[in-house]
């Protein structure tokens, strides 16, 4: 057990407020770009890859890193000016552009899959939860209202016969809701490593992978906001370009990609390779899936828009230009 609350308390350190910036090569004016990411999120794993192996040096660009808490949080940033791209969830992305008319635009994808719907050990062993009918009146937690995660959620429940009402969903960050778990809380969604570390320390058990609730279903995004879109094409393009770059690495070099995971994350290798072997990372960008996104969202009333306007708006939503340029 103390091994467990080591793990977590280190993960834990990472998230101590909503941002911390993370410079990556400080130069002695701005830099050429403002990118911010997920702490601790293994879908995100590209960018990792292309600070190790020193890409954005190669291609001429200075970079600043700023890590968020969550989506939500990220495009909060972007609103505020504190970013000009970012790795983060489709949903967020959707949700706070409509909500709050924040401008970014989605440039390529980052990954498919890779989330788990998790459950107590106990309850789980003890066969009182063994689907999502066992959570009903029972607390579960999730990122963020604004999620991929509580996306997700909602959809497992509907496909069960149930509504987000039927549970109480409190939003945690992921770092701490494994060690959060009790009996009427039982269960929580998380993006990984989070699912499968919570599984390595027995902790939690997996009841639903989001590959179960909708195969290969779009997670994390690369954007940008849209005024530097317009500023700085040139570097928007060498950004974009070094992301396809890694993608295409870590799919051809696995075993390399998940030694570079577990030194990033800090902890052991076996739950760094389960979560790895949980994730698809896909660059390309599937306009379909992000307007069943949409449609899910507006359907749970996260957002309003008329069915008309579904188009118009992914037709700026999304820009698949850049992708479709990199060599």
């Amino acid at each position: 057990m103390e091994s467990k609350k080591v793990v977590a308390v280190a993960l834990s350190v990472v998230v101590v407020v909503s941002v911390v910036a993370v410079a990556v090569w400080f130069a002695p004016t701005t830099p050429d770009v403002r990118i911010g990411y997920l702490a601790q999120d293994l879908h995100q794993l590209a960018l990792r890859v292309a600070y190790v192996k020193g890409w954005f040096g190669e291609a001429g660009l200075t970079v600043e890193l700023l890590q968020y808490q969550n989506g939500a949080y990220e495009m909060d940033g972007f609103l505020a000016g504190q970013i000009d791209m970012g790795y983060l969830g489709v949903a967020p992305a959707l949700t706070k552009s409509i909500n709050q008319n924040v401008s970014v635009t989605v440039l390529a994808t980052a990954n498919l899959e890779g989330s788990a719907i998790m459950v107590h050990k106990g309850e789980y062993d003890a066969g009182r939860i063994l689907n999502l009918t066992g959570l009903v009146n029972k607390t579960v937690f999730h990122p963020g209202p604004s999620s991929v995660q509580n996306f997700l959620l909602r959809l497992a429940l509907s496909q069960s016969g149930l509504s987000y009402s039927d549970i109480t969903a409190i939003a945690a960050v992921p770092q701490n809701m494994a060690i959060s778990l009790t009996p009427d809380a039982p269960a929580f969604i998380a993006w990984e490593p989070f699912p499968a570390l919570a599984e390595y320390e027995n902790l939690a058990v997996p009841i639903l992978l989001s590959h179960d609730i909708w195969p290969r279903h779009p997670c994390c995004v690369l954007a940008s906001s849209d005024d530097f879109i317009n500023r700085k094409p040139d570097v928007v393009q060498k950004v974009v370009d070094i992301h396809k770059r890694a993608e295409e690495w870590i799919v051809a070099n696995p075993a390399e990609a998940i030694g570079i995971a577990t030194q990033w994350l800090g902890v052991n290798a076996t739950p760094v390779e389960t979560a790895f072997n949980r994730i698809v990372y896909d660059f390309n960008l599937n306009r379909t899936a992000i307007e069943v996104f949409l449609t899910f969202l507006i359907d749970q009333e996260q957002v309003t828009m008329y069915p008309s306007e579904i188009g118009p708006y992914l037709d700026d939503f999304i820009n698949a230009t850049f992708i479709e340029s990199s060599p």
